[in-house]
């Protein structure tokens, strides 16, 4: 299990945020290291992310998934978001690059890794095909409206569509390659949720 993080004032606390130049060095000292099916877990000021947060007793509010296509030399974040849907984008980009406008991700970013994930190459494979199959998915806007709905009213109704949030699509692909993650208590699916169970290690805090 990674380290217990149950809100961002918590993480900001045990890991102090580093000038954002240090944090590029860090990433392109560690680059090499990054496998397919690494974990990204974010924590963002949005109301949503709050919402996330809080819902979730923990730090994080979006997570995303490290992909590395050996036969280039690349390794990239593959990520569900408002507006975009499934993207994929270089990974160096959270660093310095995230929104479009030149700036590294204005929240904390972590990175961890499942140790089944790890070095199961058949896994991997199977996360590349899931990742890739599912690229310009629809976000699933609508499930943090719901999630607001459950946490007021304490209904723990689940709905099922063919779109993603964030940690939905993290399940998916895990679900795909042969691994289950787990939900939140049986509500929904969250970051939090996935940072919690035995098998993710925290491998670095990345900004």
């Amino acid at each position: 299990m990674a380290e217990a993080l149950k809100t961002k004032r918590t993480l900001d606390l045990q890991y102090p945020r580093n000038p954002k130049g240090n944090n590029l060095r860090f990433y392109e000292a560690m680059r090499e290291q990054f496998k397919t099916g690494d974990l990204l877990f974010f924590s963002g000021e949005h109301w949503l992310s709050r919402l996330i947060r809080w819902r979730s007793k923990s730090a994080w509010s979006h997570v995303g998934l490290v992909i590395r296509i050996e036969e280039i030399d690349r390794v990239f974040l593959l990520e569900s978001i408002l507006e975009t849907g499934v993207r994929m984008v270089p990974l160096s980009f959270v660093m310095k690059n995230y929104g479009g406008d030149y700036e590294p991700y204005k929240g904390r970013v972590a990175w961890a890794r499942h140790f089944i994930m790890a070095n199961d190459l058949v896994r991997q494979k199977g996360i590349k095909e899931f990742c890739l199959d599912n690229l310009t998915k629809q976000y699933d806007r609508d499930e943090y409206f719901r999630i607001l709905w459950r946490s007021l009213t304490g209904r723990k109704k689940l709905f099922e569509d063919d779109k993603f949030t964030c940690a939905e699509y993290i399940y998916e692909a895990y679900k795909y390659a042969g691994l289950k993650l787990p939900r939140e208590k049986g509500v929904f699916i969250s970051p939090g949720a996935f940072w919690r169970q035995d098998g993710v290690e925290l491998k670095a805090i990345l900004i």
